[in-house]
């Protein structure tokens, strides 16, 4: 997708969805993807990111280099926002105690949510 595509979409549904996720207005960032953002070197056995939340600055940030569709855009952002509620130090402490991103109880949460996307969908 087109960046200019891409922000249009963002405007027209993150404020919704906002309202409905969240009590903290997280800003969003756009970044071609998490290695430019960090200016590091990609790795090989690293799986592409679609969006991360970053609770240090309260700040969504939507890599779109892999985004393909309006759905993409509106289930991460809806997965950060669902993020963006949840404690920090709970989610970390979810991973020291192994479990991994199938079975952390907050990504279980944020994939549910996701589910609803339809109803930001814009409208044609």
């Amino acid at each position: 997708m087109k960046q200019e595509e891409i922000v249009n979409i963002v405007n027209k549904v993150y404020p919704l969805i906002n309202k409905d996720y969240t009590n903290t207005n997280p800003k969003v960032e756009l970044h071609d993807n998490i290695y430019k953002r960090l200016n590091s070197i990609s790795a090989m056995d690293e799986e592409d990111s679609y969006a991360e939340y970053d609770w240090s600055n309260n700040t969504i940030y939507i890599y779109t280099d892999h985004l393909n569709s309006e759905e993409d855009i509106i289930r991460s952002l809806i997965h950060e926002c669902v993020h963006s509620t949840q404690s920090h130090e709970i989610y970390e402490a979810y991973y020291e105690c192994d479990l991994d991103y199938e079975t952390h109880p907050y990504e279980i949460e944020a994939e549910y949510e996701e589910e609803k996307w339809l109803k930001y969908k814009i409208k044609e």
